[in-house]
């Protein structure tokens, strides 16, 4: 035969054998071209509307400017540093999955299944690889786009599915335009628990576990009880109480019930975030002058100090980075804010982006994502972006969503939505869950007072 026939037939098969794996899923080429290329981002939502699996490789440029923030919590394959372990990687994630989607879709009396043996990945899809990181480098994958967008008008698309926790049966979710769920069922459910604000009697602190089950009111008294936040081991919660007549930071142990008291200072005090180590509380803190200021005091309540704080504005609402090096705060002026970070040195405080305007209360994940809440009054919506400020995407579409909290893990965000926004009803807040990458919305709570003020721990 020909040398071109053999050419000829070579691609032929190897077109073949990429045409299945495409009709399974989608391999992403990363890189900073691919990240601000719009052909990529549409086929990524193809990939999502279609219910494929995204496989994610890194083949240029670093993580911050190369993963775009919708994939920043999926599982990727890296061939920058060591190609044919990465390939082996993504081919053995091909094989598994392969495998997977052939048993799962077909009828059950069709014992038929499509596998593949990592050899056969390598020997066919790698010169496909080095082709498709060609064309990435020259602009984009626009022929692998077209092919993804002819399959997909001719696939019919499923509805956008939405689950409500099984502790709340008939609850119809709030909509929200990216709520398309994933059919993958290798997806992690979401883990711990999550203590929140509950207005049962006014303001108390309740827990669930992240899947709606194990409810439980953590205080019951006749003054307000709010700004929940568990503990790096999921242990204790802590939380404000105005039990002395001033708002106090309090602790409970979630084994023993026993509540006690960390601070007696006797003044306005708010929104307690334990260290990842354990060993700090950071809180916001309003002196005589009435001027918020972030502060800090050791895990038992002793020497609470000042922070950080100026004296023409107010600095509030500290959350910590996953390592505990850092304190990310809002600072500004009433409901208008931007976020910060500063060292544990408390000095010099870095802006994270300068075109957002939030009330205050943020978070962060481990994967490096800040998580916060903007918007006018009933019009709120949680937007997500790097820690560097790049990336800034709106994540939740309207019912004035607020108060994101990342699992710990990273992999899901619990927010408070409204049921009724139309009205206005500020009984009709409600505490949900979503994956990082804006699918698989679930309504945790499903109440006739306000849960609100989420925050996600072990």
């Amino acid at each position: 035969m020909p040398p071109s026939m053999q050419l000829k037939d070579h691609w032929q098969e190897q077109r073949l054998f990429l045409s299945r794996i495409i009709a399974a899923g989608v391999i992403v080429l990363l890189s900073p071209d691919s990240n601000n290329s719009e052909w990529v981002r549409r086929e990524i939502s193809f990939a999502e509307q279609n219910e494929k699996r995204i496989f994610p490789v890194l083949v240029r440029g670093n993580e911050d400017d190369s993963i775009p923030l919708r994939l920043s919590s999926h599982q990727r394959v890296d061939l920058r540093r060591n190609f044919d372990r990465g390939l082996d990687e993504l081919a053995n994630a091909l094989r598994d999955y392969l495998g997977l989607t052939a048993i799962r879709r077909r009828k059950p009396q069709a014992k038929q299944t499509f596998s593949v043996t990592p050899a056969q990945i390598r020997k066919f899809a790698l010169p496909g690889l080095i082709a498709l990181i060609g064309l990435l480098c020259l602009g984009g994958l626009t022929v692998f786009a077209r092919f993804v967008y002819d399959y997909s008008r001719n696939t019919p698309t499923p509805a956008p599915t939405q689950t409500a926790s099984a502790t709340a049966p008939g609850v119809t979710p709030i909509t929200l335009t990216n709520t398309a769920v994933l059919v993958n069922t290798k997806l992690d459910e979401p883990t711990g628990k999550i203590v929140y604000t509950c207005q049962i009697a006014g303001d108390e602190v309740c827990v669930m576990n992240a899947d709606g089950s194990g409810w439980r009111q953590l205080t019951n008294a006749p003054h307000a009880s709010y700004y929940g936040s568990l503990s790096p081991d999921g242990q204790a919660v802590v939380f404000i109480s105005k039990a002395t007549g001033q708002t106090e930071i309090f602790e409970q142990n979630l084994t023993t019930g026993k509540t006690k008291q960390l601070t007696r200072l006797e003044r306005e005090v708010g929104s307690p975030e334990i260290s990842p180590d354990n060993k700090w509380i950071a809180f916001t803190y309003r002196g005589k002058d009435n001027i918020a200021q972030v502060w800090i005091m050791n895990r038992d309540g002793s020497d609470p100090r000042k922070f950080y704080g100026v004296s023409n504005q107010e600095a509030h609402d500290p959350t910590w980075s996953p390592d505990g090096s850092r304190i990310l705060f809002a600072m500004g002026k009433g409901e208008n804010n931007k976020l910060y970070m500063i060292g544990m040195d408390g000095t010099d405080p870095q802006l994270v982006n300068d075109t957002i305007d939030t009330r205050g209360r943020s978070d962060w994940s481990v994967n490096n994502i800040i998580g916060f809440d903007m918007g006018g009054p009933f019009q709120h919506d949680v937007y997500l972006m790097n820690i560097d400020g790049s990336h800034l995407e709106k994540f939740s579409d309207g019912n004035n969503s607020q108060g994101a909290s990342f699992s710990p893990d990273g992999k899901w965000i619990a927010f408070t939505a409204y049921t009724d926004v139309a009205n206005k009803d500020q009984a009709s807040c409600e505490i949900y869950i979503m994956r990082v990458d804006g699918t698989d919305l679930r309504r945790l709570t499903n109440n006739s007072y306000c849960d609100y003020q989420p925050r996600w721990g072990y």
